[in-house]
């Protein structure tokens, strides 16, 4: 799929077999030089790889502009604030889509040490390097995507295994869409509340009631962005009333939920990195 002026190309791919469950999906982009771009990225509760062999993208954190940074190349576990990507083009890449335990699984680091995420060859080392010229130099992102399944199955022959609690803790909460509380997800787990986030911390990079406050904005997001009125989504989505609403989606986007129903309208294009979910939105252009 590109842009009739070749401004734009993206490609869509499923991972090998043997990835899934928790590799989700593949996308691979190329975007020409342009005027500044801007896209908000909201929490969406997965992580994501980028292996990149273009141009840096920028990364603001929201209230946190002494924290941006610009990266060609990263590993981002889930968290529960937003950024901004700004851009002028000349970006390349393959984006991976992963659920949390996958991401630990693959890569072996406690994904709450890695913050606000790291350069993938601090991890792997030179061979991501490798990847990332041999992404460069070949032509075809069929081919691509199947370097992306060569690489990622090495690196689960040589990770670590996610700790069935914490792989049904996930599932349990994504299925309640958050709305499970930490207490009866334990108890259901027969284990400790502070072994449970303990565990998770370390395999999902959020505790359950980090990650299920995640989900519950994922909700919203979604109905909203339906246009349902935030009175009736605030009781459908776990919130205690409207201004809940509010305050939980103004602390975790930036922007409360009218204004974000706007920008999200007036954006345009999907440009949404996962399938279900609200990810991103266009800023500018």
């Amino acid at each position: 799929m590109s842009s009739p002026d070749g401004g734009w190309e993206y490609a869509l791919a499923h991972p090998h077999l043997s990835l899934g469950p928790g590799v989700l999906s593949y996308r691979g982009f190329r975007l020409a030089s342009c005027p500044l771009r801007r896209r908000l990225e909201i929490p969406c509760g997965l992580a994501t790889l980028v292996i990149g062999f273009g141009r840096p993208l920028r990364v603001v954190p929201h209230g946190s502009p002494d924290r941006s940074r610009s990266v060609v190349s990263l590993l981002s576990p889930p968290g529960t604030g937003s950024a901004t990507g700004e851009h002028t083009g000349g970006l390349q890449g393959v984006e991976v889509i992963l659920t949390p335990w996958a991401a630990f699984e693959l890569f072996g680091v406690a994904l709450h040490e890695l913050g606000l995420g790291l350069d993938p060859a601090e991890i792997v080392g030179p061979r991501f390097h490798d990847l990332s010229q041999e992404l460069d130099r070949t032509p075809c992102w069929t081919e691509r995507f199947a370097l992306v399944d060569r690489f990622l199955l090495r690196c689960r022959s040589t990770g670590r295994t996610a700790s069935d609690r914490v792989v049904s803790a996930w599932r349990q909460l994504e299925s309640a869409q958050g709305m499970l509380a930490p207490t009866a997800l334990a108890e259901r787990l027969e284990c400790s509340q502070r072994q449970l986030e303990r565990r998770c911390g370390e395999q999902l990079g959020l505790t359950p009631k980090r990650l299920a406050r995640v989900l519950r904005l994922q909700h919203a997001a979604t109905l909203l962005a339906a246009g349902i009125r935030p009175g009736e989504v605030a009781p459908r989505c776990g919130f205690y009333d409207q201004a809940h609403l509010t305050r939980e989606f103004t602390a975790m986007t930036g922007l409360p939920p009218l204004r974000f129903v706007a920008a999200h309208q007036a954006g345009g294009a999907d440009v949404n990195r996962a399938t279900g979910r609200i990810t991103s939105i266009l800023l500018d252009g």
